[in-house]
């Protein structure tokens, strides 16, 4: 204890700025501490747990009453809170009385230097500005009128720390939840920056450039930088609010009220290619009063179509480019895009559910799942997506039934290859290759030095002349028996392959060449054997060894798991996004939508890259509503192909200027000769694709040339079938300006595995960087 009574003396004084300015004096024998601190705050410091003494307010006036000034009103002017030592610490300092007076002298201010300093300085009371609130900080800094001087090297450090600050992914996040987008973030964060380099105190500099630019520096930082933002940019917040509203792509289960009503069954038929899934589906939808079910292809629905009017169950055909209206019927085969979530059904089928990870088709699935009213849904796929499938169901309420299969015959890989020779093809082969010039390679080199004939079947092929080439193959009576594919082979045709040989397992993704997934190389080598066929047991193998362990090892792997499912907005959902940004073209509207929408940790954007070019083609065309722009962005055309590109613009041009757009194109009389007039009318059969798609969503008056597009396409289909059967010409580039030169070849040479090629030339670079690094002896 302290030797003595202890008197308190308080003080009123005035600096130059009129602040007030308390000095407590605790005095006894030995006067061991001062302190300048805010009035306002004096109780809350003094009642801290370094202080052994309470507070009273005393007044030096006579007239206490009249002359007491208002602590209410006064801020905080000092970061620093010297530390108050306690009476009985006082022993420890019974010889030190020099030090204490000089340390007095320092903060009564004696010094001239700094007789107009805000508040107190000690060597490390910086340290305390890290308890502080970042609301009482934030006001504090705010009433400083001018700052801190800083030396060179603060200035720098702190600078160095405010541009990380504004990099900083994690407060680009944070800024979020207070509705700061990223787009402004990097603009907020540099008026912050002048308005802290403007009223920083000397010790609130001292302690940031002691935590440096680092995360602890970030995190004490964004609490006062929020307080700043909630301040200067209500504007700001409030528009991007708005925005962030109209964007918002959360619970997107909420959208379909009429479903959630319901009490649906949802019946999982879970499993590999050929395991029956889809037939015990498709036996429920036929028995069903009324049903619907929903392909991931054109193709596929119209097989379905075929099927099911041929067992006497009437069904009608409902697709982007066509509609067959069958009558009396009671079920509809479509794809997933145009099922209705308006129709009341009995029995749906959503064929190839893993197809909801799709990053550019997904949503449809999402939104068939979601939205069909249907009593029962039969979902049908492979057990990727059996996860979110079960998560959905439980934020839907809907009751989830599993049935599990499995594949009627094991697939078996061929360990013995076809060793690199085109010409150890047998009857049955399915040769899959992944792009346009190697499938024509491959077919040339199989007819060129063996005795089969081939039938192709590729993506840019329309559905019709898929489907012609299938029945080609599997028709036994004919001479084509080997099968030479892309991808497309994977789903949608139901085919006798005896085996599946795999030319190459890499492919261009539109960037880069990178290996086939696992997923897509068991989907393809699943097409093998098919029950009921005349080959029942499926095969697959590779063109080379080397190829050999990637097929078993993908073939091995299990499914991986999908954690998240597309989605994409309606176009009243935009619309309503646009009122919020006048005066912007679509394409920076679905840019800005992407930027700016929020979703559910189940839930991605679907990519919308072919919609945006297409936007931006558009935008040389006047007078299109945003609704037209949003429906022609949707057009099934291949944004590579220019002929189709410009039939679009022109198909748009007409429509804005209220003329009836016309086909203006004409019909080859005779198959083609070459490549390039096959490309032709690849191109032409995808502009009258193009047209039918347009006239089923707008006016009827506005494309009146539907009845003469469709027949023109069925000529085109015609043509192509015939051209390919005889095709036995080099394939070329579809855009003119990149065709490689063709190199005339003795025998066919069939180019090593990309992937083997990749692996050669790194090794090559390596070998020579040790070489060049390498110092002769």
């Amino acid at each position: 204890m302290a030797r003595g009574p202890a008197k308190t003396l308080l003080q009123i004084c005035s600096s130059e700025q009129n602040s007030l300015q308390l000095r407590v004096l605790l005095l006894n024998r030995y006067l061991h501490s001062l302190v300048e601190w805010d009035c306002a705050n004096s109780r809350k410091c003094l009642l801290s747990p370094m202080f052994d003494s309470s507070i009273r307010q005393v007044s030096t006036c006579s007239n206490s009453t009249s002359q007491q000034p208002s602590f209410k009103n006064l801020r905080c002017w000092d970061f620093n809170i010297a530390y108050w030592k306690p009476f009985s610490s006082l022993s420890g300092y019974e010889d030190g009385n020099n030090e204490i007076n000089a340390s007095d002298e320092s903060r009564n201010g004696n010094n001239s230097s700094s007789e107009g300093d805000v508040g107190p300085e000690t060597s490390d009371g910086f340290k305390n500005v890290a308890f502080m609130d970042p609301t009482e900080l934030y006001q504090q800094i705010v009433c400083i009128e001018k700052g801190a001087k800083l030396s060179r090297a603060n200035w720098d450090a702190l600078n160095e720390i405010f541009r990380n600050f504004g990099r900083s992914g994690w407060a680009s996040n944070q800024a979020l939840a207070i509705y700061i987008g990223a787009s402004f973030f990097p603009t907020a964060v540099k008026k912050f920056r002048s308005f802290f380099f403007r009223k920083c105190h000397d010790d609130l500099a001292k302690y940031l450039i002691s935590l440096g630019p680092s995360d602890s520096a970030y995190k004490f930082l964004f609490p006062i930088f929020v307080e700043y933002c909630l301040e200067e940019f209500q504007d700001e917040i409030k528009r991007f609010k708005s925005m962030v509203q109209s964007a918002d792509l959360t619970k997107p289960e909420t959208w379909f009220p009429f479903a959630r009503a319901m009490k649906r069954k949802v019946i999982y038929h879970c499993g590999p290619t050929n395991s029956g899934k889809t037939y015990n589906a498709l036996q429920r939808f036929m028995e069903a009063k009324k049903g619907i079910y929903c392909s991931p292809l054109r193709l596929l629905a119209m097989e379905v179509f075929d099927k099911v009017n041929a067992h006497g169950v009437y069904c009608s055909l409902l697709t982007g480019q066509e509609k067959k209206h069958v009558p009396f019927a009671n079920h509809v085969a479509c794809t997933v895009e145009m099922v209705s979530t308006e129709d009341l059904y009995d029995v749906a089928i959503i064929d190839e559910i893993q197809m909801m990870a799709d990053p550019y088709r997904g949503y449809a699935w999402a939104r068939a799942l979601l939205g069909v009213k249907a009593d029962e849904i039969h979902i049908c796929g492979d057990p990727s997506v059996l996860n979110i499938v079960r998560k959905i169901c439980s934020e839907t309420g809907d009751d989830l039934i599993e049935n599990h299969y499995e594949r009627f015959k094991p697939l078996v890989v061929e360990a013995k290859t076809l060793l690199g020779e085109l010409k150890n093809v047998k009857s049955g082969d399915c040769v899959v290759a992944f792009s346009r010039r190697e499938i024509f390679e491959v077919k040339m080199a199989i007819e060129k030095y063996t005795n089969h004939r081939c039938c192709v079947i590729y993506g840019a092929l329309p559905p019709e002349t898929r489907r012609q080439q299938a029945n080609l193959f599997n028709d036994q009576d004919n001479e084509f028996d080997i099968l030479v594919a892309s991808d497309a082979v994977g789903m949608g045709l139901n085919l006798n392959i005896r085996r599946v040989v795999f030319y190459n397992l890499s492919k261009y993704n539109g960037d880069k060449i990178v290996p086939v997934p696992a997923t897509q190389v068991k989907q393809i080598a699943g097409r093998a054997g098919r029950r009921g066929s005349r080959y029942p047991d499926g095969l697959t193998t590779t063109l080379h060894l080397e190829d050999l362990d990637y097929l078993i090892e993908c073939l091995k792997q299990p499914f991986d798991e999908v954690k998240k499912v597309g989605l994409f907005p309606y176009f009243e959902q935009v619309e309503l996004f646009a009122g919020q940004l006048p005066n912007m073209s679509l394409s920076q509207l679905l840019e800005k939508f992407g930027e700016n929408c929020r979703l559910d940790g189940s839930y991605f954007l679907c990519k919308h890259d072919h919609t945006k070019k297409v936007a931006n083609m558009l935008e040389k065309v006047q007078c299109l509503s945003l609704e037209d722009r949003f429906n022609f962005c949707f057009a099934p055309v291949n944004i590579r192909d220019p002929k189709a590109m410009y039939h679009l613009l022109r198909f748009a041009s007409s429509y804005s200027q209220n003329l009836p757009v016309s086909i203006a194109m004409g019909v080859p009389k005779a198959s083609a000769k070459n490549d390039t007039e096959l490309l032709d009318l690849e191109t032409k059969h995808q502009v009258l694709s193009m047209y039918m798609w347009l006239s089923y969503r707008f006016k009827e008056d506005t494309f009146p040339y539907v009845k003469k597009a469709e027949k023109m396409a069925e000529d085109i289909a015609e043509l192509l079938g015939e051209s390919l059967t005889k095709a036995n010409w080099k394939p070329e580039s579809r855009n003119v300006k990149n065709r490689e030169s063709q190199k005339k070849e003795d025998g066919y040479q069939r180019p090593r595995s990309l992937i083997k090629v990749q692996e050669k030339n790194r090794r090559e670079n390596l070998s020579k960087q040790k070489q060049e690094k390498k110092v002769p002896a």
